[in-house]
């Protein structure tokens, strides 16, 4: 899809981006990862980027990131099947339960993005799966390995911390209730140790990472880059106005799986009644990161995409897989479960797949709910005739002028560090280029001196974005504010790339001579 018919993920493409300048920027390191984004991601990818010179859509295209996105999401429908594994969940309804995963619109389209939904969910899953064993045996590895899938989920997305903080509380709250009397903060305080040290460690290396090379603690959040940054420049384009209402949250939420609510209901009754509190696990991991995506919506602090709301389609899945009894000598193989919970799993499980899929599949199909660019270019794909031929354009044109703006770089045969450009929207220009070398990026070690006297390091070109399209600012409009339009006094307009969008989104300025200084008397 990506290769055909052109519905890029931006963020993801940046993703792999920050892959590739670790290992093939003019100063290869490690840090040039980038700390905007949590780096699993673009981790992962390394074992593959190397192939790009056999494969150049590896590279050029984003196609590492699908790979990275996809193997994510067949591992969350390996976790699925293993959670119904343990539960003792007999093949049909197993088989039933991993199609209504591997079946959901959203999640196709989340393993096929390269985004980091992908990473969280997989990770999510991990440590449920885990938790659901601890509650069953009280094992101190089973919690462990739980608080590993935290730790290692926070790589792939910041909202981890709050899955971790609502799964530390749920371990605290039932090693409480169950142990002795004497013993009970000690045993409490241990596990919740156990469980949250891996995030913790997660948290702290990547913020003194951030720290030592960015000068950032938090970067993702706060740097120039950051999701703050960027949410503020979306408030004055009104971009995210109109999410802050309450319905568009709850449509939102239940457009991507309409039993949301039924399943926090039925897992809240079932552990009452029944006092098996295993089935609250799915609710506390997910539905923690789901409140916190939707109070972010309604606070408008982030974009509300309809993809943050996809960790309602496991959540519902598992709280179904939850209603069977566990640790039974083998598989209940009958089509018919013989308790009544596992009747109402299954139950929840048959809707889930019957009707929660064709209404994701609608609400995917609408520009109101899935209102991102690459949902919108996904709209204009399937459903051509509701859209004009110039936004259909629009939606599959995304990153055609970066490609403009590489093939016009690569024919004059530049030198190295000859063109200067910041990878904050520099990236799909310095992935389609064939010359990366000619690139002064942003995690080069000699960017900042370039950037305040590119004249004397050899820079022949500084590529400009508009500041007006861009989605935060960046360094060059930063430092030379009227560079976009009279350029600053570095050099004159050599080239011009409009944008699909409307508008132009890039100017080549070519450095001539230095700015004259005004002399002292």
């Amino acid at each position: 899809m990506t290769l055909r018919y052109n519905i890029p993920e931006r963020d993801a493409l940046s993703r792999t981006a920050n892959a590739a300048y670790i290992l093939f920027s003019r100063y290869p390191h490690v840090g040039a990862v980038g700390f905007v984004w949590n780096p699993l991601p673009s981790l992962v990818q390394i074992t593959t980027l190397p192939f790009y010179r056999w494969w150049p859509e590896l590279l050029t295209r984003g196609l590492a990131g699908l790979i990275q996105s996809a193997l994510f999401m067949a591992g969350c429908a390996l976790i699925v099947r293993q959670i119904a594994i343990d539960r003792g969940v007999g093949n049909l309804w197993r088989r039933l339960a991993i199609a209504s995963l591997a079946l959901n619109p959203m999640i196709i389209v989340s393993g096929a993005n390269g985004m980091s939904e992908a990473a969280q969910l997989f990770c999510i899953l991990w440590c449920v799966r885990y938790l659901l064993l601890w509650v069953d045996s009280r094992s101190v590895t089973q919690l462990a390995w739980a608080g590993t899938a935290l730790g290692v989920g926070y790589l792939a997305r910041y909202e981890m911390v709050i899955v971790g903080v609502a799964c530390g509380a749920f371990v605290a709250l039932v090693t409480f209730a169950h142990s002795a009397r004497g013993i009970r903060r000690h045993a409490a305080t241990m596990n919740v140790i156990i469980v949250s040290f891996p995030l913790v460690v997660a948290f702290a290396l990547w913020a003194l990472s951030g720290w030592v090379i960015s000068g950032e603690l938090f970067a993702t959040l706060s740097s120039q880059y950051g999701n703050t940054s960027q949410v503020s420049v979306g408030k004055a384009k009104n971009v995210i106005t109109q999410y802050g209402d309450w319905f568009v949250v709850a449509e939102k939420l239940f457009s991507m799986q309409p039993f949301a609510g039924v399943a926090v209901i039925l897992a809240g009754a079932l552990a009452a009644l029944t006092k098996r509190v295993a089935i609250l696990v799915p609710v506390v991991a997910f539905g923690s990161t789901l409140a916190f995506q939707a109070w972010g919506q309604y606070n408008q602090t982030t974009f509300g995409w309809f993809r943050f709301y996809l960790p309602a389609v496991p959540m519902v899945i598992v709280v179904a897989l939850c209603c069977w009894t566990p640790g039974l000598a083998f598989a209940d193989t009958r089509w018919w479960p013989q308790s009544w919970t596992g009747r109402l799993g299954s139950g929840l499980l048959t809707a889930s797949l019957l009707v929660g899929i064709p209404v994701t599949a609608l609400a995917t199909l609408n520009p109101r709910i899935n209102n991102s660019v690459q949902g919108m270019g996904i709209i204009s794909l399937l459903k051509p005739g509701s859209y004009p031929r110039a936004e259909e354009h629009d939606y599959r044109r995304i990153n055609d002028e970066d490609r403009l703006v590489a093939d016009y770089l690569d024919r004059h045969n530049l030198p190295a560090g000859s063109v200067l450009g910041d990878t904050f929207e520099l990236f799909a220009v310095w992935m389609a280029s064939e010359n990366r070398g000619q690139f002064v990026i942003t995690s080069d070690y000699d960017f900042s001196a370039a950037l305040n006297r590119p004249w004397q390091f050899g820079v022949r070109y500084i590529l400009v974005s508009n500041p007006v399209i861009g989605a935060a600012p960046d360094a060059i409009n930063t430092r030379y504010p009227t560079i976009w339009t009279t350029g600053a006094g570095l050099g004159n307009l050599a080239y011009v790339a409009a944008s699909p969008l409307g508008g132009q989104r890039w100017r080549l300025y070519e450095v001539v001579e230095p700015p004259q200084t005004k002399k002292r008397p």
